[in-house]
């Protein structure tokens, strides 16, 4: 059968990688998924209930035979539970997985480049790109799939109060689909191809994608909130001022905390100048400016607020051992600390350990928990050291 990539682009999954895969399902996963995923309470009913479900679906993909007109995966979908799709199906939190077959979220990076793939405006009509590897069709850029559609249902439809509503639009979501073989062994050689994919439509097609997530907070209903600012008379310098609100025209991690960090950055020459530093160093004028905005019990106290979100500050964080946790000694110096090496991880692309730098698309989940102390410190230091009156 003629290979195709969007809507069908599952059809590519090779029928024996298929049955393979679905007969090395492992009951216990999607018992403890479904516990979660539904916060039902476990008891032996629910899970024999749900492991027949699960030996069900293995013992038809065994046994199943499928007609020449037919594809083996669509025939065993009607079997497949929704719930089977979130536990087996999510090879991460925006990529779907089956077999051979690999899909990952995308999107546009620029206005022209999605012009050029979507046609219409409330009803798309989306092009796509065929992918090829030694003259073999390999992959595919376009309208997804009916299998990540499955996979993600829940990041698309909602169900509230017994009506279906639709919180993102499918048709104008476009991934990058992949079921060659051989292309890449295991996770860290999977990311690599899509970002060399990524590179070679920029460079050859002039088409510009990046890959993007789900966002949890989308699932939310929201709150219609009302509210009240009663302006202060305090006045920032408005350059600084510009450096911080700039964090909030980004969703990039790494672009919010580096617009955090140019707040402390903008006051560096007046620091050098109050301080008299003889050879002053970034680490020691950032050391300087933490000591002289904060005391030890203003941090303490904002830990303390944080609940959970503090967490992150005072225990290890697990594959990054130069995040320093923040204990009850020293504790300004170890926060200036801290936030220089993530500046530095973030500033310099010298070749490093993977534990030093923070990678683009690869250390996206840290980086945006410490957001909350770089926002914290920036805050504190545009009140501290503005003086607008003095100018």
């Amino acid at each position: 059968m003629m290979k195709m990539g969007g809507l069908y682009g599952h059809r590519n999954i090779n029928d024996e990688h298929l049955k393979k895969w679905i007969i090395d399902w492992n009951p216990k996963e999607y018992v403890d998924s479904c516990l979660n995923y539904f916060k039902i309470q476990e008891t032996e009913e629910i899970n024999s209930f749900l492991t027949k479900q699960v030996e069900t679906v293995k013992e038809i993909a065994s046994n199943i035979s499928v007609s020449d007109e037919s594809y083996l995966f669509d025939e065993l979908m009607k079997f497949m539970t929704e719930a089977m799709f979130y536990c087996y199906f999510r090879f991460d939190s925006s990529t779907a997985y089956c077999g051979n077959f690999y899909e990952v979220l995308i999107g546009f990076a620029d206005e022209s480049t999605k012009k050029k793939i979507l046609k219409g405006y409330d009803y798309i009509e989306a092009g796509g790109i065929s992918l090829e590897k030694d003259g073999e069709r390999i992959g595919h850029i376009g309208m997804m799939s009916d299998l990540f559609w499955h996979t993600f249902y829940d990041q698309y439809i909602v169900e509230n109060n017994g009506a279906i509503e639709h919180i993102r639009n499918n048709e104008k979501d476009i991934t990058l689909q992949i079921w060659g073989e051989n292309l890449f062994e295991g996770k860290d050689q999977f990311n690599e191809l899509i970002e060399r994919i990524l590179f070679e439509c920029n460079v050859t097609l002039e088409l510009n994608f990046k890959r993007t997530r789900f966002e949890s907070d989308s699932r939310l209903e929201g709150e219609a909130k009302r509210g009240i600012l009663s302006l202060t008379d305090i006045k920032l310098e408005d350059t600084p001022l510009r450096y911080f609100n700039f964090a909030n025209y980004t969703k990039i991690p790494r672009h919010k905390y580096l617009a955090y960090y140019q707040v402390l950055e903008f006051f560096f020459p007046r620091i050098v100048k109050e301080a008299r530093f003889s050879r002053p160093s970034e680490l020691l004028i950032v050391e300087y400016i933490i000591n002289n905005t904060f005391t030890e019990l203003d941090i303490i106290g904002w830990l303390q607020d944080k609940a959970d979100k503090g967490n992150h500050f005072i225990e290890p964080v697990q594959n990054y051992p130069t995040l320093t946790p923040i204990t009850n000694t020293d504790i300004l110096n170890l926060i200036s600390k801290r936030i220089y090496i993530v500046r530095c991880s973030l500033v310099h692309a010298k070749e490093a350990p993977k534990d030093v730098n923070f990678i683009p698309n690869l250390n996206d989940d840290v980086i945006e928990k410490e957001l909350a102390l770089i926002k914290f410190v920036a805050e504190k230091v545009l009140y501290k050291w503005s003086k607008v009156n003095e100018m």
